[in-house]
């Protein structure tokens, strides 16, 4: 027999025996003491291996309450929610009030979403045990859900009452409290610096914003003054509510200077997709004095824990060929999804960027493949008073218009506050 082949039997007959070795150790465990072994087993990541020995301890003891209710919390984690539903109703029936099973049960619907049956599931749970903090939690957490914030708000008032030092009671009602703030006023200014042909570039916009029960809408000056020209741009942005995890965004700018397109207009639909991901599709048409663009673009968003990432790419026709860009944003979330520190990472010119380099907007020879490479950090944080601040910088090796295989270094640096009122 081949020297190499031996071996690997040798190994694979070894790998055998040993876990047949493992499994009947742990076969000779009783119940508690292999429920324990499951639990750190579960939590550890192996799931399978927990389960196997779950079931091997429902199998002497069926009714073994705590067993199946981490049995079913095994399978909600690995997304089989309906099999979770299952081991906890075998519990609920044998044992009607049990506090962690209503617990799993509330946990199950929540992670899968199902919001309207996990407000069910918690009331039940709360005609037996009425002042517990962590069903009053979640009850409130699936107010906010179902858009119902003036009862989350009692039921918060209600835990606080109950446990005045409960922290994600409190990060709640101040969820809550700006949530029910339905103006935000802001302004932000930044600047440019060019490594050469031009001077400084200053650009300062003002908005208000208006939240309202089919979407929110934002109004918006801009200012610039750059290439010494001085121009200005209201434009203003809608995003509708189409239907559950769906909603678009239109936009619409005016200007009669030359340093903004006559006519901007944008439109995209964002749509909620299984296991944390987003995705959108749309476009943006520019009308400038000598030339019209439009621009075809998308995005695909993954949230991941604290984590957001998105890929967004541009893609626009036209002599004398086709330019496409792309921006990978990665957005590291903190208490709230107003909070964050923010990379991201491009390739290629958008003729959607503020950054114009002609004064005349784009040249009038049309869309020009040009190469370029940014980098940028971003920063949002709220403070006291409903305040929050944003710091915006990026670096930018951009080819120019004008000149063809010569690049030009762009630094922008951009502040910004904003209050909710």
């Amino acid at each position: 027999m081949n020297p190499m082949r031996s071996w690997l039997i040798t190994v694979c007959l070894v790998l055998i025996t040993t876990s047949l070795a493992d499994a009947q150790e742990w076969k000779q465990l009783d119940g508690d003491a292999l429920f324990v072994l499951a639990r750190e087993k579960a939590f550890n990541g192996n799931r399978e291996e927990a389960r196997l020995m779950l079931y091997e301890v429902l199998s002497r003891s069926p009714k073994y309450a705590d067993v199946r209710i981490l049995l079913a919390r095994t399978y909600a984690w690995d997304g089989q929610r309906d099999q979770a539903r299952k081991e906890l109703q075998i519990v609920l029936a044998d044992e009607p009030v049990n506090e962690d099973a209503f617990n799993a049960a509330v946990d199950v619907e929540m992670w899968d979403e199902q919001y309207a049956q996990a407000l069910v599931l918690v009331n039940q749970a709360m005609i037996h045990y009425p002042n517990q903090e962590d069903f009053l939690y979640k009850k409130a957490r699936i107010l906010v859900e179902l858009k119902q914030a003036d009862a989350a708000s009692q039921v918060v008032s209600r835990l606080l009452a109950i446990d005045p030092s409960h922290a994600k009671a409190h990060a709640l009602m101040s969820e809550l409290k700006k949530s029910s703030m339905l103006y935000t006023a802001g302004i932000s200014y930044s600047l440019d610096l060019f490594s050469r042909s031009y001077d400084p570039a200053n650009y300062l916009a003002a908005q208000l914003a208006r939240t309202t029960s089919w979407g929110s809408a934002i109004v918006r000056l801009n200012y610039s003054n750059r290439f010494g020209t001085q121009g200005i741009q209201p434009e203003i942005d809608l995003y509708p509510k189409i239907a559950n995890g769906v909603y678009a965004y239109i936009n619409y700018g005016f200007s009669n200077n030359s340093l903004f397109p006559t006519h901007r207009v944008g439109g995209e639909i964002y749509s909620k997709l299984p296991k944390s991901f987003e995705a959108s599709i749309g476009a943006r048409y520019l009308d400038f004095n000598t030339s019209t663009v439009t621009i075809y673009t998308g995005s695909v968003g993954w949230y991941v824990k604290n984590y957001w990432i998105s890929l967004r790419p541009y893609i626009t026709p036209g002599p004398p060929g086709t330019s496409v860009s792309s921006v990978i944003t990665v957005r590291r979330y903190f208490q709230d999804g107003d909070n964050y520190l923010g990379v991201s990472a491009g390739l290629g010119f958008s003729p959607d960027d503020r950054r114009i380099q002609s004064s005349n907007g784009l040249s009038t020879d049309g869309i020009y493949v040009l190469q370029s490479q940014r980098f940028g950090i971003n920063w949002q944080k709220t403070f006291p008073r409903n305040y929050e601040f944003i710091i915006n910088f990026s670096l930018v090796h951009q080819e120019l218009t004008f000149d063809q295989g010569n690049y030009v270094w762009i630094s922008s640096s951009l502040v910004g506050i904003r209050k909710r009122f």
